[in-house]
């Protein structure tokens, strides 16, 4: 299926949910940090590491509460991960930020990506022009190429002949005893080049590594972050996920229609609220369509 006709099928996947298929074996997981659908190689056997995972995604109109402020303006990330760890303790993600549209506003996002918990979040350059709206689809590929390089593709359907595609090149190094990660950005005509450095100096230098794989959504740009979470996540429209592709270092893929029954986690965002568990967004897999959605609760 093309691309650019994922975004005609939310609507009518939306309206299966009651009569969905549920899960796979594996259930349904509670974090507070995230929503989302996750493969193990540890639950996989010989199958060797996670080295490639890609998708396509909707980008979703971000509503505010009447009870947000400036201060808690409310937004989503949503991306693909290759982890370290069954938990995924230190992860390459690639997606997008989105955030609620002014009536001025010109775009609705942004393409980002993270080596986390090390480095912050980087945002794509405003020179590649890789800028998001609601119902745009964004294609998101991370590839680790060894422990220390890696490369991230991103490419916006545009229409049924065209995308704009732009590519970031990232090593991890060390430059005068300090971990580094170096960064080329390539897209539209424009080729950058940055430097991040760690959240903390003397933080130890961090490896590309593929034990999970994560498709996610989240209101948190650090993923991973078990943090209390007073308030209700912000209302966004579904998020279809769609063309799942994951291959291993023994080049091993998964189709693109992903066989996650039996083999995913599947992933709720929670909340505790006076002893209770109140979920907040979920994940739906359309069983034999290689589709999930990611939907506000």
């Amino acid at each position: 299926m093309h691309k650019s006709r994922i975004f005609k099928q939310a609507i009518r996947l939306f309206l299966l949910l009651s009569t969905a298929n549920p899960p796979g074996a594996l259930g349904l997981q509670e974090r507070r940090d995230l929503c989302g659908l996750s493969m193990h190689t540890s639950e996989i056997p010989d199958i060797g590491n996670f080295s490639v995972i890609d998708a396509s995604w909707t980008v979703p109109v971000v509503i505010t509460r009447e009870d947000d402020t400036a201060k808690d303006a409310p937004y989503v990330s949503q991306g693909v991960a290759l982890c370290c760890g069954d938990d995924c303790s230190t992860r390459l993600s690639a997606g997008m930020w989105v955030y609620e549209r002014s009536p001025e506003g010109k775009h609705a996002g942004f393409a980002m990506f993270q080596l986390s918990p090390t480095f912050g979040t980087f945002l794509i350059p405003h020179e590649h022009q890789l800028y998001l709206n609601d119902g745009d689809i964004l294609w998101t590929r991370a590839e680790i190429l060894g422990p220390n390089l890696a490369q991230l593709t991103f490419s916006k359907v545009v229409n049924e002949t065209s995308n704009i595609t732009l590519s970031v090149d990232l090593g991890i190094g060390i430059r005068d005893s300090m971990t580094i990660l170096s960064i080329a950005t390539r897209g539209n005509g424009a080729e950058l080049h940055h430097t991040q450095f760690p959240r903390h100096k003397f933080d130890p230098k961090p490896e590309f590594c593929g034990d999970s794989a994560w498709w996610y959504l989240s209101d948190n740009f650090d993923v991973g972050e078990q943090t209390d979470r007073p308030m209700g996540l912000s209302r966004f429209s579904p998020v279809l996920v769609a063309d799942h592709g994951l291959q291993t270092t023994d080049k091993k893929s998964f189709p693109a229609r992903l066989p996650v029954s039996g083999l995913g986690r599947f992933w709720n965002m929670v909340r505790d609220t006076g002893g209770q568990t109140e979920a907040l967004c979920a994940a739906t897999e359309f069983e034999g369509t290689g589709m999930t959605l990611f939907y506000a609760l």
